[in-house]
């Protein structure tokens, strides 16, 4: 018994793979240089394992929901169950051995992990629809279950180093969300085949360019064993980072030091120049062969629609060129070390039985908050809080005192947690946040 493969199929395979290939080397060298085969091997296996759960839950929802609208199987069916089901498997991967990886691991084996799954789907759902409208699925299908992996991989990091459960579900529901929107609006695109020029590079963009401001984020934050080390989770150490910023800018201002220099965008790289014009060049010669001699690509290509044309040869070269151009331009130190011209503060009286403090905030998330104090406290201390912005009091939320710390000039501070979200407090503090900053970003030009 012999098994006949047809050249279509041994076609769209090669082009899958070399589609992998692409893009695995093109973040491998942008920003991960340093892997271990075995956790590759690994992640592809739990690549497999997603798969699997994904065809076993949609198989199960085809026999209860058969004739569902192009709405459920667009977002639901499959986007959410397959996002899902990597979700499950890199929770999976990471979770024995936590504390040994970072968020940058987590974007990373996630995008493995991604791949592995789109080039299994890309070949199981075959549909023969014609050679070059199954090409263009495959380019575009597998890097977005590729990057939407290393995103889902970065929120899934978070969510095993966050300890406070607002954090936790809060951050891995938003970015888990955002993941299967942008997915349900691609299979829409191509299930009812409407504006597909335009979906197809909002789509891979938007999440491109969310993963890069995830990547330049992530390589600010510390492992899982140093946050055990410090016993500290993640939200506490950024909001405590966030403080030492704005103390550090009171010390630069004193010391008369700028910060001007540390810019959001770095220069691309030269190889990344090259590589732009490189897949720059052959977009608008296809615009030019488009409008110059559209009967000689109807006659070598009889079986190319001119959208399909237009989406291989003009849109995903120049999309490619974008990616390029714009990967690793985002500044890591910016979102560490750069400080705006004025930052906005709150004051706040904290009253621990009969004492009272009167210190201020630079930041708070949510219910957390470090403060700034004058002695160190017992860890859980009750205590009541009255915030300040302006002349407006929020008085009397009650809250507690997580830690205390004493750093090394023998000044010394404690995290807090209020008992509730004061929802208004931090409607009027984002508003005016956003008011400061507009204003920071003028006196930034007159200063500089």
């Amino acid at each position: 018994m012999s098994i006949q493969i047809s050249i279509p199929s041994l076609v769209i395979f090669l082009i899958n793979l070399l589609t992998l290939a692409f893009y695995y080397s093109f973040y491998r060298f942008h920003f991960y240089r340093f892997t271990e085969g075995f956790l590759q091997y690994t992640a592809l296996a739990f690549s497999l394992f997603s798969a699997g759960i994904a065809i076993g839950i949609q198989a199960l929802f085809l026999h209860l929901v058969p004739n569902a609208d192009v709405l459920w199987n667009s977002f639901f069916l499959s986007s959410f169950v397959e996002e899902f089901s990597k979700l499950l498997g890199i929770y999976l991967f990471f979770s024995k051995n936590q504390d040994e990886f970072t968020v940058t691991d987590g974007i990373f084996y996630g995008l493995v992990l991604g791949g592995g799954f789109g080039l299994l789907e890309n070949i199981l759902y075959f549909i023969n629809t014609g050679l070059w409208s199954q090409v263009l699925r495959s380019i575009t299908a597998l890097p977005i279950h590729m990057m939407n992996g290393g995103l889902v991989g970065a929120f899934t990091m978070m969510f095993l180093f966050h300890k406070n459960p607002v954090f936790k579900w809060g951050n891995l529901s938003i970015g888990f969300s955002l993941c299967v929107f942008i997915h349900g609006l691609y299979n829409l695109s191509l299930f009812q085949e409407i504006d597909l020029l335009v979906i197809l590079p909002i789509c891979i963009l938007t999440l491109f360019f969310m993963l890069e401001v995830t990547i330049a984020k992530s390589r600010i934050l510390v492992p899982g064993q140093i946050l055990k080390l410090m016993d500290m989770s993640m939200e506490e150490y950024e909001i405590l980072s966030r403080h030492n910023r704005h103390e550090g800018w009171i010390q630069n201002v004193q010391k008369h030091i700028s910060t001007s220099g540390i810019r959001l965008f770095q220069y691309p790289n030269l190889r990344h120049t090259i590589l732009t014009i490189f897949f720059l060049i052959p977009g608008i010669l296809s615009i030019y062969l488009l409008y110059d001699s559209p009967d000689w690509i109807s006659h070598k290509f009889p079986d190319l629609v001119k959208q399909d044309y237009f989406a291989l040869f003009v849109m995903y070269p120049i999309v490619l060129a974008l990616m390029f151009f714009f990967a690793g331009i985002l500044n890591p130190y910016f979102f560490r070390d750069r400080m705006l011209a004025v930052p906005l503060f709150s004051s706040v009286d904290m009253q621990v039985g009969d004492k009272e403090e009167n210190s201020a905030i630079f930041h708070i998330t949510v219910n957390l908050f470090y403060l700034p104090t004058s002695q160190s406290y017992d860890k859980n201390t009750k205590a009541t809080f009255d915030l300040w912005i302006g002349l407006t009091c929020f008085s009397g939320l009650g809250g507690k005192i997580l830690w205390s710390r004493e750093n090394e000039e023998g000044n010394c501070g404690v995290m807090c947690q209020l008992d509730s979200i004061p929802f208004l407090f931090l409607m009027k503090w984002n508003l005016l946040r956003l008011k400061q900053n507009l204003k920071n970003l003028f006196l930034r030009k007159v200063q500089v």
